[in-house]
């Protein structure tokens, strides 16, 4: 049921988004761009800045004559979101500002993913909340790569290893109770950054982050596409070979067990390369140095990896009908080549009449990308600026 206080809540939130994104606009340029009127707009200002979310800077500049209108920002200081990113081998930390800024940065190691729950709490509670200092968290945003399933309240992730019935939501939900918890998807994180942050004009888009594993983002004017249970697309558990090797998700052939920088040593080792490290621990970087110094090998295996993840990229634009593909992730580091490969490749593959009108580019933000977008989702999806978040929990 839609209720007066959903109205507000979302209209608060309307006007907040307005304000980020249009620094020192007036009261009465929100209320013609939002067909509000100005004593309802100048109340939910008021409520903003009374709350803590927006500051009256005085009198701007104005075009016109006569008295200049108040400017509006948000408060980007004293508000902040807690973002905690769980990889396999460590957590990336951070405080990111309400106006997207990234106000602390660290990482803390994780051992076993069995100990995840409670590093996450420690960096929490020993780390962030202290350097945070005055400011208010917004809440604490979890990023993991791989499932985040509303309806079980569980997480699936061939690549951090966590237990699928290992309790991680409730237990920290339990653990940070008092702040809000929301979990999320890194690639869905990394592609909301890509629209939100540089913003193109392609209203229908695909975001594909290439890094330990492989993931897929569908974006259809401004809004980031879901599927059954909150899910987005698993475009690294795509199959592109029935005969290949066994994904840990037990399907064969999947992107992410032939592009995925997991398997970058096994696919090494098929292109008779000696692979560095006693664990055959390779590195996309790695192969870009070794082709770039004349290794015809690295060459050959970066020209098999850009075909294989074009083979996926083409069933997705047949699937999909985007504009524009966007690679984005630790897949970057192969450089030029790989993405010359992807392209060449995708042209003589999938249906020539979506293909043929599909641009395929790297990614213009950089890995922290991550943490800013998983902020800013947050804030644009699921924060109540009239105060009715505390305790909740989302997942998404």
């Amino acid at each position: 049921m839609i209720t007066q206080q959903i109205i507000r809540s979302e209209n608060l939130r309307r006007i907040y988004h307005l304000i980020d994104r249009n620094a020192n606009i007036s009261r009465a340029s929100l209320a013609g761009i939002t067909s509000l009127s100005k004593t309802t707009v100048s109340s939910l200002v008021d409520e903003l800045i009374r709350g803590g979310y927006v500051v009256d800077c005085g009198a701007g500049v104005s075009a016109h004559q006569g008295r200049r209108p108040n400017a509006l920002q948000v408060d980007g200081a004293s508000n902040v979101v807690a973002v905690i990113s769980w990889r396999r081998t460590r957590l990336d930390i951070a405080l990111v500002s309400s106006d997207s800024r990234l106000v602390y940065r660290g990482q803390t190691p994780l051992r076993t993913p069995s100990e995840g729950v409670e590093q996450i709490c420690r960096a929490f509670f020993d780390i962030l909340l202290p350097a945070a200092k005055s400011a208010r968290i917004m809440g604490v945003c979890v990023i993991i790569p791989g499932i985040v399933e509303e309806e079980r309240q569980s997480l699936f992730s061939t690549v951090i290893g966590v237990d699928p019935g290992d309790p991680v939501v409730p237990r920290l939900r339990q653990a940070l109770a008092g702040f809000p918890l929301c979990f999320l998807n890194d690639t869905a994180c990394l592609g909301y950054a890509e629209r939100v942050f540089t913003p193109p004009q392609d209203p229908y888009m695909a975001y594909v982050n290439v890094s330990r594993g492989v993931g897929a983002c569908l974006f259809a004017k401004e809004r980031m596409l879901r599927g059954a249970g909150a899910m987005a697309t698993q475009f690294g558990h795509f199959s592109i070979d029935r005969s290949g090797p066994v994904c840990d998700c037990g399907n064969r052939g999947c992107l992410e067990c032939l592009v995925g920088e997991n398997a970058l040593g096994r696919r090494a080792a098929e292109h008779g390369m000696e692979v560095p490290g006693a664990e055959g621990r390779l590195l996309f970087s790695d192969v870009a140095a070794m082709a770039d110094a004349g290794d015809e090998k690295a060459r050959a295996l970066i020209a098999d990896l850009g075909r294989d993840l074009a083979y996926g990229i083409s069933n997705l634009i047949s699937l999909f009908n985007p504009s524009l593909v966007v690679v984005g992730g630790t897949g970057v580091n192969l450089g030029p080549a790989f993405l010359d490969s992807v392209r060449t490749a995708l042209a003589g593959m999938g249906f020539p009449a979506f293909v043929s009108r599909v641009r395929v580019e790297y990614s213009r933000l950089g890995l922290d990308a991550e943490l800013t977008g998983a902020a800013r989702y947050y804030i644009d999806t699921h924060y109540d600026f009239s105060g009715n978040t505390q305790q909740q929990l989302f997942l998404r």
